[in-house]
């Protein structure tokens, strides 16, 4: 109940009034939730041979004397600082719509390019420990040779990315931003293919369940699942766009011999889109199969108590027969009468049931 909960308020609430407040008065505000205290920063500047990080930073003047042989990632957890957001944008010289959108968690998946800088907006989503669905919006800004993203809150979705750019791994240390970008895409598709892969195993175990004892609590979980599925497609489609628009476009800030990772990125979010397309058809098949079963169980029901209204209709006809009061019915005076009716219905019932058998009613 806690995701559908989750879910139904997600798709209810999506801020309308704060954004016609924002889009009334031409101010710049943030529009979500806010799910850290304060907003933390990391910067990591690299290259081959060097690394240096940085935390907390609230001076970003360094933008403007960047060395062009190494690659920036500044990082962002937290959103809700609008004049913090708002500085870097100064900095950087972002355009105000890209910094409207970065406040903007309920933003649809985009690809914008501008002049000096190309903007990314996507959503991740993963699963909490209590199975409800967590949509996170995460925007990327990619310069010549710097990354900026913007994340919600404090995860773990760059976490492995960190490790190989402290650790020599891979060919980051070796590439530059447009490549860091398509690590973090990367990340948060492979979010997606873990997310789809756990409604996937939730899905078998809710099967078994259906098959074996259909409830209400199982319809309940059933609709869940449903309405999860439906969430991932509904962001990965637009996730799918923006990646085609990214790989098919000649752009500055995206080197030649790196198209094609972003090309497998647009490969691999077709493939997770048609496998959430497949849970989908199988949760709906699902979803026959419990009223199915629901039917087949009643009917049980309905058989066994016929069979035992219609085993005692001729019972009921004997002992109706034997307890009217007449003077002139021979079998009462019988010394064994009582026995012997005892024993035709027992003969009657047997018959009858053997019938049954015969005829597969049982």
């Amino acid at each position: 109940m806690s995701g559908l909960k989750t879910l139904s308020n997600f798709s209810r609430n999506l801020y309308a009034e704060e954004k016609s407040v924002s889009k009334s008065t031409g101010q710049i505000t943030f529009i979500g939730k806010k799910k850290v205290e304060k907003v933390q920063t990391q910067l990591r500047e690299y290259d081959e041979k060097e690394l240096k990080i940085k935390y907390e930073l609230k001076d970003f003047s360094f933008f403007d004397k960047l060395d062009d042989n190494k690659v920036y990632w500044l990082n962002f957890h937290g959103l809700h600082e609008v004049e913090l957001i708002q500085e870097i944008g100064k900095v950087l010289s972002l355009n105000r719509i890209t910094i409207r959108q970065t406040l903007d968690t309920t933003l649809r998946p985009k690809v914008e390019e501008y002049d000096h800088y190309v903007f990314f907006s996507v959503k991740s989503v993963l699963k909490d420990d209590e199975g409800a669905l967590k949509l996170e919006q995460l925007s990327f800004v990619l310069g010549k040779n710097y990354v900026v993203s913007f994340q919600e809150e404090v995860g773990d979705h760059f976490d492995h990315i960190r490790t190989k750019i402290e650790e020599k791994l891979g060919l980051v240390r070796q590439k530059g931003a447009d490549f860091l970008v398509y690590q973090l895409l990367d990340a948060i598709l492979d979010n997606y293919f873990e997310t789809i892969e756990a409604t996937n195993d939730e899905m078998k175990d809710l099967e078994k369940i259906i098959l074996t004892d259909p409830s209400q609590k199982s319809l309940i979980e059933l609709e869940h699942m449903k309405q999860v599925a439906e969430m991932i497609k509904k962001s990965m489609n637009p996730f799918k766009e923006a990646l085609k628009v990214i790989s098919s476009r000649k752009t500055i800030f995206i080197q030649g011999e790196n198209t094609k990772y972003f090309q497998d990125l647009t490969n691999s979010c077709t493939s997770a889109i048609e496998e959430i397309d497949s849970t989908i058809k199988s949760l709906e098949g699902l979803t026959n199969i419990y009223f199915s079963s629901l039917s087949q169980k009643m009917n049980e029901t309905m058989k066994v108590l016929t069979t035992v209204a219609t085993v005692f209709i001729p019972l009921t006809f004997i002992a109706g027969i034997y307890g009217m009061n007449f003077e002139n019915m021979p079998e009462l005076h019988q010394e064994n009468g009582y026995f012997i009716t005892l024993g035709a219905m027992g003969v009657v019932f047997l018959g009858m049931l053997y019938y049954f058998k015969r005829k597969k009613w049982l």
